[in-house]
């Protein structure tokens, strides 16, 4: 029997803007509990049973674990799978036992240590994955709704749930015709352990060892990825720091390239008052002949998937404003585009697994005038785009934005809902969150 995998689009529930526990900016000290106590970052491992305990964890971890109480900030996949024969679900579960123990991570979970938040990782043999199989007709909105507003209160970092459709379900991309079994994966990962490059990989891991395990091949768990402490990372957000102290002009022009004003489309769409702000997810299914003819189309202007659907987004904003009533002869759209700082990085191994993931603002000013010469405008916004990406400007932009935020600890999430847009092919994977929606 052999496993069909869909495209995989990620869902995201509302996105805030990145934020931290007040700390010195730079300042690699852990928080306790409590966010006003501190204590110096101890660099040792420590065992205990079947748990090892790694380091406490830092500003930026603690900032997601804080958020993910509220069922924010999380990160989650959808996909399909087709298969030959009903999938049992004693070889789903054995699969994710080799993808533990293939990788790191997904052993890892936070756990207070006196009053202080660690990372530790459990035994492999011992320690299971959290996978459930969720009745036929269960709704996947729903359950990614439910996932979210649970969040990761027991400490555990990936979950994994599965769906059957039935075999009579309809089948959204005909060439898995001879595949007539259907199951709906959902994997949610903590953002403290992964980001939406690892947990990509991960999908893709997991269903390759499906299918070995459903043929009955020999599996080497060998490990594919490392989880490391980010000291190479650290080290250069010091630099940026004291390089935007030394030179407050660039600091400034950092600053300017942030959103600072009220959002296009709450101008036009005012923000409902309600009791609770909350997000709900929608999915859209593109047909592969478009998106097949939209990649050629990039690939022959010169401009990335990332970029062309960047440009998608704020063409329709404009065309929806305009058809509010709200016209003018230019719109600036500010957008968070989803930068890996891996790329930034020298020492740390390639295939280290963690929340690399960082913000990278970016300004656009859309005239009406470049709205009706789309392709154009698409080769504007992609050298802006890649400009940013050499000059080490989401780094910069994120260490700015540290140093104006409030203590998070105190505060708790602002509820400010964002719309995250993930476009998705069988070798491509562009995540962009609007500032405007």
């Amino acid at each position: 029997m052999s496993l069909w995998l869909r495209s995989v689009p990620r869902l995201r529930a509302p996105f805030l803007p990145a934020s931290a526990p007040r700390l010195a900016l730079g300042d690699r000290r852990v928080l306790r509990e409590e966010p006003n106590q501190r204590i110096c970052l101890l660099r040792r491992t420590l065992s205990s049973g079947d748990v090892k305990w790694l380091w406490p964890i830092d500003r930026e971890s603690l900032s997601f674990h804080l958020v993910h109480k509220h069922g924010t900030r999380m990160g989650l996949y959808l996909m399909t799978l087709n298969s030959v024969n009903l999938l049992k679900t004693e070889d789903v579960e054995r699969a994710l036992f080799h993808l533990q123990r293939k990788n790191p991570a997904l052993r890892v979970d936070l756990r207070l240590r006196g009053n202080v938040w660690w990372f530790c990782e459990q035994d492999g043999n011992t320690h299971k994955v959290d996978f459930k199989r969720l009745n036929e007709g269960t709704s996947s909105t729903e359950e990614i709704q439910r996932m979210c507003e649970k969040g990761f209160p027991d400490g555990a970092t990936w979950k994994f749930r599965m769906i059957p459709r039935g075999k009579e379900a309809p089948r959204d991309m005909p060439e898995v015709k001879d595949f007539p079994y259907q199951y709906n994966i959902i994997m949610t990962s903590h953002h403290a352990v992964s980001d939406g490059l690892s947990a990509s990989l991960m999908a893709k891991q997991m269903v390759e060892l499906l299918n070995d395990v459903i043929l009955g091949r020999h599996i080497n768990d060998e490990a594919t990825s490392q989880f490391v402490q980010r000291e190479e990372l650290w080290e250069i957000e010091s630099r940026i720091i004291k390089k935007l102290e030394d030179d407050p002009q660039r600091h400034d022009y950092v600053k300017q390239t942030m959103p600072l004003s009220t959002p296009l489309l709450l101008q036009a769409f005012p923000r409902p008052s309600v009791d609770e702000v909350t997000t709900r997810h929608l999915s859209r299914i593109i047909d592969g002949d478009v998106t097949q003819k939209f990649e050629k189309q990039c690939k022959s202007h010169g401009v990335t998937i990332h970029s062309a659907f960047s440009a998608v987004i704020n063409t329709a904003i404009v065309s929806l404003m305009q058809k509010s009533g709200i016209s003018q002869q230019s719109y600036q759209i500010a957008g968070n585009h989803i930068v890996s700082m891996l790329r930034y990085l020298k020492r740390t191994p390639r295939d280290a697994m963690g929340g690399y993931a960082v913000l990278r603002s970016h300004i656009s000013r859309l005239t009406n005038d470049q709205a009706n010469h789309f392709w154009e405008y698409a080769q504007e916004l992609n050298g802006d785009l890649r400009e940013g990406l050499t000059s080490e400007l989401p780094l910069e932009q994120k260490m700015a934005r540290l140093g104006a935020q409030p203590d998070l600890g105190r505060s708790g999430p602002r509820s400010h809902p964002r719309l995250c847009t993930t476009t998705g092919s069988p070798t491509s994977v562009a995540s962009r969150c609007p500032n405007d929606v």
